[in-house]
């Protein structure tokens, strides 16, 4: 600041004309003694210059002296001339008194040409200011005050501009960063002290936190990582991804190692890691030898490097894909500390050293439980969500999503002010037991007064209870007339809660079917299906996205999202058989992957299990013989189904094949496109071979006229 202020002063004070500068007041206290003299003087020299060329014209030579004999000069007079010089006229300031501001001596000289007739000055040896010297007479130019002061400041700019030279010189990151403030992400943790002094000293501190995206306490805390204790460290790095951290002593590495509970929204399938805080003292050979010799079971474990020393070996040591180490080096820690994503630079870090299979972020059996997982149904989470509380039957075939879809439920309704909501799958018929547990009583507690609990214990919130699988308690209850759903019914009548049933056929028939199904007109339907095509693309992008995994052009996204017939579990499984079968180190899917994962036998199982949708083995029958038929002539009409019974002498009821067709749509094996139905997962066809389909179909047919 104060060379700042100098500068400022300087060059204020060289642009202000020399007058009035205020720097220059002592020099003008003089110039104003001389002006009265000086103003007389000058009109002297021109009479002296004018009386010498005339008496040299007249008399031919060089006077002695300037007036003839017998003359002299005025008494007032301020000035004295001496000729004694052939033709050099000198003039002097005689020492009279006060009035001459303490000055005397030659003034100028002047040199007579007598060819030319004209004068030459000299004022060299003047004992004036050089201001008050005819330009003519001066000698070359003397540095004054003013030209001081700008060489100062030049001098001062020079030295501004070398200091920023040294500071690039010294800091050859810094001008990159200027170029893309968004590198600094990428400087290692060791180089941020002296590229913030240097920042310091540019004035650019702010501009560039501002231009990457950096918070100014995230900036202080990277700062200051290194000094931190290996409890703090953990702490930091754990608060950043939203872990919870705890020290674990049953290591003998030399460090510290800490246990980590990963958040439900990591996108990743890891719900629990290790940290390794070494000891900075110890070396890396001994460091890396200790990590060889570990054990870490299923565990990935995450290890922090001391130094930039250690970052090659430790990353050395831990790029085999198969031992489960994840080195953070130097440059993974700054991204950590800085990034405004924190989770992005873990996952990239485990993605780049680990087997991608281990972490996927697909969930492929199962209800998807992370929020990271759950792609599209927007419009049937607002059915649910965005209305008043009441009861729903959600319907569809397994692996299409009912699970998912209620554990999302359950998550947007878990900090809501006016609604409780549980969810509790069914392994049986017996619900009241699984109600009992929930509330914290007894097995042998009735349905009445465990939802009486479960009402009581939501302290003024409304119970809404999301039973899944319940296809064997309706199945129960259509034999034996229905005693618990009309108790479900009753205790949703008066208010005190309200259900979500999810399952396939026997939930189906006995809401939209029976007519004597108390589940009829319990609630409304909600038939689930293919995810949204745009859901599809971004369950297959975004996750991979996360691990800097992409596919190798748009087509193929496409190409898979079309072969699934946008069942969202078969999308998973088929981004999971691309990963199985990228290269270690790849980071793009190629066509080939794309084409094993749709050939994989994880594929085929998934649709698997179509040939028994219901437990009557004569309508399992017929959906066979509709499948097969498909497969093997394209899509049919009812009426063309119909015609291939009768040809066959199967006799089936209409409202049987309709029941088949409902149940193989519900499933999501069939799909109707106007009168005719074709299969609803292009990859479905792909299990069967076209050999065997005339014996499967006339094994069928001939068995349902049996």
């Amino acid at each position: 600041m104060a060379l700042l202020a100098l500068a400022t002063l300087l060059l204020v004070g060289a642009a202000i004309p020399a007058r009035w500068n205020p720097l220059l007041a002592v020099l003008f206290r003089q110039d104003r003694e001389l002006v009265p003299v000086m103003s007389r003087g000058w009109g002297e020299i021109a009479y002296a210059r004018a009386l010498l060329a005339e008496r040299v014209a007249v008399e031919g030579e060089w006077p002695a002296t300037l007036l003839p004999p017998g003359e002299t000069l005025p008494e007032h007079s301020v000035l004295a001339f001496d000729t004694a010089r052939p033709w050099v006229l000198v003039v002097v300031l005689p020492a009279r008194g006060p009035d001459r501001a303490g000055l005397h001596g030659e003034v100028v000289r002047y040199r007579y040409d007598p060819d030319t007739l004209l004068w030459e000055c000299d004022g060299r040896g003047s004992v004036l200011p050089r201001r008050w010297i005819p330009e003519g007479c001066q000698a070359p130019p003397g540095w004054g005050a003013t030209q001081w002061l700008l060489a100062l400041l030049s001098a001062l700019l020079l030295g501004a501009i070398a200091a920023v030279a040294w500071l690039f010189h010294r800091n050859p990151m810094l001008a990159p960063l200027q170029r893309d403030p968004s590198r600094l992400l990428e400087v290692p943790l060791d180089d941020l002290h002296a590229l913030d002094r240097a920042l310091g000293w540019l004035r650019q501190r702010g501009a560039l936190l501002r231009g990457a995206g950096v918070d100014a306490d995230a900036w202080r805390q990277a700062l200051g990582f290194d000094r931190a204790s290996p409890t703090q460290k953990a702490a930091i790095l754990a608060l950043a991804v939203g872990a919870r951290s705890r020290r674990n002593t049953d290591w003998t590495l030399p460090g510290e190692v800490f246990e980590w509970s990963l958040p439900e929204d990591l996108p990743v399938n890891l719900a629990r890691c290790l940290l390794y805080v070494p000891d900075p003292s110890c070396p890396p050979a001994e460091l890396v030898r200790a990590l060889r010799e570990l054990r870490t079971g299923q565990d990935v474990l995450l290890v922090l490097s001391p130094s930039p020393a250690a970052d090659r070996p430790l990353f050395a040591a831990c790029r085999d894909p198969a031992n489960l180490l994840v080195a953070l080096d130097r440059r993974a820690q700054t991204r950590w500390l800085l990034a405004a994503e924190p989770v992005d630079a873990l996952v990239r870090a485990m993605a780049r050293q680990l087997q991608v299979t281990r972490i996927s972020p697909y969930q492929t059996r199962g209800g998807v439980s992370r929020p990271s997982s759950f792609f599209g149904r927007a419009h049937l989470l607002a059915q649910v969500v965005n209305r008043e509380p009441g009861n729903h039957v959600l319907v569809g075939g397994r692996q299409l999503g009912k699970t998912s879809l209620m554990k999302a439920i359950q998550r947007r309704f878990q900090a809501h002010p006016r609604v409780r909501c549980l969810y509790l799958a069914l392994r049986d018929h017996r619900l009241a037991p699984r109600v009992a547990s929930e509330a914290g009583l007894g097995p042998d507690t009735d349905l009445d007064a465990a939802l009486s609990a479960l009402s009581a214990q939501a302290q003024g919130r409304t119970p809404l209870l999301l039973i899944d699988e319940a296809d064997p308690f309706l199945r129960h209850e259509a034999a034996h007339g229905y005693p618990g759903l009309a108790r479900l019914r009753a205790f949703s009548e008066e208010g005190r809660g309200h259900f979500m049933l999810a399952g396939f056929w026997d939930v189906y028939q006995a809401a939209t079917q029976d007519y004597q199904s108390p589940l009829r007109n319990f609630g409304e339907v909600i038939a689930i299906g293919g995810l949204e095509t745009a859901a599809c693309r971004a369950l297959a992008t975004q996750p991979l996205e996360r691990l800097g995994i992409a596919f190798q052009a748009p087509a193929l996204v496409d190409a898979l999202v079309e072969a699934s017939g946008e069942r969202a579990n078969l999308v998973a499984i088929l981004c999971q058989e691309c990963l199985q079968a990228l290269p270690p180190g790849s980071t793009r899917i190629r066509r080939e992957h794309v084409q094993a994962a749709l050939a994989s036998q994880a594929a085929q199982d998934a649709l698997a299990g179509w040939a028994r949708l219901t437990q009557d083995d004569a309508a399992s029958r017929l959906d066979r013989i509709v499948v097969y038929r498909i497969a093997r002539t394209g899509a049919q009409r009812l009426a063309d189904l119909v015609a291939l019974l009768d040809a066959h002498g199967v006799r089936v009821d209409i409202e049987s094949l309709r029941q088949s067709l409902a149940r193989l749509r519900l499933a999501w094996v069939l799909r109707q496109d106007g009168d005719r139905y074709r299969f609803a997962v292009p990859l479905f066809e792909r299990q069967f071979d076209p050999s065997e389909l005339d014996l499967f179909l006339e094994r069928e047919l001939r068995a349902a006229t049996a």
